[in-house]
């Protein structure tokens, strides 16, 4: 089993080489997957096209020859990335989706992590923040308590890591949430999104997850008369005063 995993990893490899040479990836979004052991998989040697706000189209038969190569119980059905970059003065975002399952009679490595990371976002930005990571799965044939987890991150500041969790065999909905203050909100910035996968097999049953992340940054802004006064270098009492006194001797 071992010598035909080895050959398809080879295989795969060998084809991702000539798929990179014949149309090279322009979108600056990026993913890496782990496993419970082994080198960490970049998925955009398996994705062409893409722009900085769309990660582009991922060839789901590399990745998943890829992946049982490696021993993962796991076979993607479905991923892609989107973001709004640059930015706009309301919010920063980066979003993964997909779908992912473990297929009836499959037995592997249960682990599997996918990094999701765009930099250079210019806006929004203000003296401080919010982070806020939202996570959706939609599961099917997955016993209740088992899932994935998520966080998101801006530069070196991460929301707490938080459950999506099925509730039971028939298909259910679910979603959780994470927030975390920053301070400041200064450009080119960088976002990134986290999702580990724990699903567990069902005998005679595909478990599907159809999963997705979205990091999303938003900033204060400054009060007019905090802005004038930030930017003049003067304290505010003073800058009333002033303002005081010449109404006086407009009067006089």
């Amino acid at each position: 089993m071992t010598k035909h995993r080895g050959k398809l990893w080879a295989f795969a490899l060998m084809a991702v080489i000539g798929l990179a040479a014949g149309d090279a990836r322009a979108a600056s979004i990026s993913m890496t997957i782990d496993l419970s052991g082994g080198p960490p998989i970049l998925v955009d040697l398996f994705t062409v096209g893409g722009t900085a706000t769309d990660y582009g189209t991922v060839n789901l038969a590399l990745l998943n020859a890829a992946l049982a190569a490696r021993g993962s119980a796991y076979q993607f059905s479905a991923l892609g990335g989107q973001s709004n970059f640059p930015g706009t003065s309301a919010q920063g975002q980066l979003s993964v989706s997909g779908g992912i399952q473990i297929v009836a009679g499959t037995g592997g490595d249960t682990f599997l992590k996918i990094t999701e990371t765009e930099s250079g976002f210019t806006a929004p930005t203000g003296p401080t923040g919010t982070l806020m990571s939202s996570s959706t799965g939609n599961f099917t044939n997955q016993a209740s308590g088992a899932g994935h987890t998520a966080s998101s991150s801006f530069n070196t500041t991460d929301t707490p890591t938080y459950s999506v969790l099925s509730s039971g065999l028939t298909p259910n909905p679910q979603g959780g949430t994470g927030s975390a203050a920053v301070a400041p909100v200064a450009s080119l910035y960088e976002l990134n999104n986290v999702i580990t996968f724990g699903l567990t097999p069902q005998a005679g049953l595909n478990v599907v997850d159809s999963f997705g992340v979205t990091a999303t940054i938003t900033a204060a802004v400054p009060e007019p008369a905090s802005l004038v006064t930030m930017l003049m270098g003067i304290p505010f009492p003073l800058v009333v005063v002033g303002l005081l006194r010449r109404r006086a001797l407009a009067r006089n």
